[in-house]
């Protein structure tokens, strides 16, 4: 089990962040993999960057403008589809650990919508289904790369602290104390922002050609930020009115120049004809901050050089 996806050098990546539960996202952006899939030769690559799971259940009526358009999370047919879709298209379809899945096999509770989201979810799903979704998730892959593309992809921002791709293969994903293998792992699933030391020296130990790391786990209300030029901060469903949300569509043998290269060449709408609310192009909006906060043994993001 790799916690490290190396994508091609042939081929379309269709990525996506923050799904959270909003299973029509969940199929829009799968209807552009599979539209890219079947017009590219060579095919397509589809990753979604972790945080799949737990979206509010919240009535319409009492629905607040800071989670964008409504719907009602629906984690359990999402991770279905999923699940499905992965073994429908093999080495072609990938899914990231983010912070709420990683909640499902030892890592820190994550109380957004409810004080415990990963018991929410496996309440739900009943105990043998949740047996065999902890058993899928665990088996999920950290970073996704494409070298020749110069672009890594993960849930958070590129903070954590590593040398060599080993410092992630090491990695122990099932709980312990606050040990060094513990910072790495909170910074690659609760970091919201990295400075430039950080993003260069974590690029530059998975490989010699990465220009670009690509992430979510923040919501960005007009779709994407641009970190640097080094961090592309996209946002394709979670907390997004319909016409803001983004998702990145790229030709992996193109090599990409830097963030705003990527973000004025890559990005889609994930609903072309919805009305704008805070996306002006090429206007990057302000983050609205995630308010659930990081588990006690994480370091502060950003305080490196």
């Amino acid at each position: 089990m790799s916690r490290i996806i190396q994508l091609p050098s042939k081929g379309r990546l269709i990525a996506a962040t923050d799904i959270q539960g909003n299973l029509q996202d969940f199929e829009r952006v799968v209807d552009a993999f599979e539209t890219a899939h079947h017009a590219t030769k060579a095919g397509a690559y589809l990753v979604f960057t972790g945080d799949l799971v737990h979206g509010p259940e919240i009535a319409e009526s009492d629905w607040p403008d800071y989670l964008g358009s409504f719907f009602k999370g629906d984690s359990v047919a999402v991770l279905g589809r999923a699940k499905k879709l992965a073994e429908q298209y093999p080495e072609r379809v990938h899914f990231l650990l983010g912070n709420h899945e990683h909640a499902h096999i030892g890592g820190p509770i994550v109380a957004k919508f409810f004080d415990d989201e990963a018991a929410r979810l496996e309440s739900m799903l009943g105990p043998r289904r949740a047996i065999a979704m902890r058993h899928w998730i665990a088996s999920w892959p950290l970073v996704a790369v494409a070298e020749h593309a110069g672009i890594a992809l993960l849930h958070g921002a590129p903070a954590a602290a590593i040398d060599s791709p080993a410092d992630l293969e090491q990695l122990d994903t099932c709980g312990g104390e606050c040990t060094r293998q513990m910072m790495i792992l909170n910074g690659l699933l609760w970091a919201r922002s990295a400075s430039r030391g950080q993003a260069t020296r974590f690029l530059d130990a998975l490989g010699n050609n990465l220009k670009v790391a690509v992430f979510g786990h923040d919501v960005v209300r007009g779709g994407h930020a641009i970190e640097d030029d080094l961090m592309l901060c996209i946002s394709s469903s979670f907390g997004c009115y319909d016409g803001d949300k983004l998702y990145l569509d790229w030709d992996l043998s193109s090599l990409v120049n830097d963030a705003a290269h990527l973000a004025d060449l890559g990005l889609r709408p994930l609903y072309p004809n919805a009305p704008l609310v805070y996306r002006e192009p090429p206007f990057v909006a302000p983050r609205v901050h995630d308010t659930t906060p990081p588990p006690a043994c994480s370091y502060a993001s950003g305080s490196e050089a």
